[in-house]
């Protein structure tokens, strides 16, 4: 194989493996946090809040993280980062209040989104560009499975101890993220030339990657039901009587596990229209199917179609957001497409959970399917444009020959 087209180099293995170390310990908090706000007496807005208002926060500091990888480096913002993520999570143990839960979750949020833009920027940087869609999937698998391991652990851990044990354990799955990054070699950031119209454009535009807004769009409409699944899947199974309700993040995360290898493959070879618009379909089952769940093979079936599909989707939207951007605007291209998706999480989080205390959430979920309805219609529109402009090409070229 071609030197210039291995994936596998000590740089990007070591960037998938701190990327799930620090996502484990962020993700083990988003499920048990609600949980502990409202024992704590907090109401179903207040542990909206503390999800939704760490998503806005990251999603501001993740645009400019982005332009400032680009610019300064990407090793300033991942040592800056990760030193408030770390901090205001040690923070939780002094601050353990109600009111000062918002509050905190906000300054971690900042920090959190210079930390995953800093290291999905250095992970694109990693990345053969033949081999973008297998790479990047593979880098969204440490995402994916730290998604689906860190709720069973945490709610796990909530329920045989307490909060502050979680506390420790993200604190410790942070520090091992960090000391891992620290054996990547990040080059220094040469100054790159602007274009010659650069300077007519904005600061504020300049933060967000241009080419990498359809993709990133389409993240949003995603993540807004993934918000709500992630951060009240243990209240919905108080709501349905299952106990056990983290055995849906054993299927999701083997659905995940066997389709990987295949999926980004897949769209390196034929295009990411083939994997992102089943997947929408699939997800758009899931979510209906989690919906009218009730018993425990119904909730391993719901893992099974909303495991493989947002494994499939999310992270071939991140290599189309990369792909179509820049080589030079890689960190913006990042920060656009994360922050899109906190943007998702966020209002997930805080309007699904308006929604379930005026309903259920049963039907919460339900009502949060709307979004893989739009997100189909979205795609499937930009997929006939595409086919009728390239048609059009085909007949213009025909016709000069």
């Amino acid at each position: 194989m071609d030197s210039t087209n291995k994936l596998w180099s000590k740089n990007f293995i070591l960037v998938v493996v701190a990327n799930l170390f620090v996502y484990q310990g962020f993700q083990m908090l988003i499920p048990t946090l609600p949980v502990y706000v409202k024992s704590m007496g907090g109401s179903e807005l207040q542990a909206g809040l503390v999800v939704s208002l760490f998503a806005f926060s990251a999603l501001v500091f993740r645009s400019i993280t982005g332009k400032g990888a680009d610019t300064i480096g990407r090793k300033p913002f991942l040592l800056i980062g990760f030193l408030v993520l770390i901090l205001f999570n040690v923070s939780f143990f002094a601050f353990s209040i109600v009111a000062m839960l918002p509050l905190l979750r906000l300054f971690q949020g900042a920090g959190w989104g210079m930390t995953s833009t800093a290291i999905a920027t250095i992970m694109a940087d990693n990345v053969p560009d033949a081999r973008r869609g297998e790479g990047t999937g593979y880098y969204a698998l440490s995402v994916i499975l730290a998604t689906s391991i860190a709720p069973i652990i945490g709610i796990s851990v909530l329920n045989h101890y307490d909060f502050n044990m979680i506390l420790v354990l993200t604190t410790v799955f942070m520090v091992i993220g960090f000391i891992l990054t620290q054996g990547i070699s990040i080059p220094k950031q040469e100054k790159q030339p602007e274009p010659a119209n650069a300077q007519k454009e904005s600061f504020w535009k300049s933060l967000f990657e241009k080419k990498a807004l359809l993709p990133s769009l389409l993240c949003l409409f995603l993540a807004v039901p993934f918000g709500g699944l992630m951060s009240f899947i243990a209240l919905f199974g108080e709501e349905i009587g299952i106990e056990n309700i983290w055995i849906y993040f054993v299927g999701h995360c083997f659905m995940i596990l066997i389709s990987r290898p295949f999926i980004g493959k897949l769209f390196d070879s034929k295009g990411p229209a083939i994997v992102i618009f089943p997947g929408a379909i699939l997800m758009l089952i899931g979510l209906l199917l989690l919906s009218f769940t009730t018993t425990i093979p119904m909730l391993i079936l719901t893992s099974v179609f909303y495991g493989l599909s947002f494994g499939a989707v999310q992270p071939s939207l991140q290599a189309w957001a990369i792909d179509r951007s820049a080589s030079n605007r890689k960190g913006a291209a990042n920060g656009t497409f994360l922050s899109f998706m906190d943007l998702g999480v966020a209002l997930g989080s805080l309007v699904l959970s308006s929604v379930a205390a005026a309903t259920s959430y049963a039907m919460m979920y339900r009502i949060s399917s709307i979004c893989m309805v739009i997100f189909i219609i979205i795609y499937g529109i930009y997929l006939l444009k595409t086919r009728s402009q390239k048609h059009s090409e085909d007949h213009a070229e025909a016709a000069n020959h």
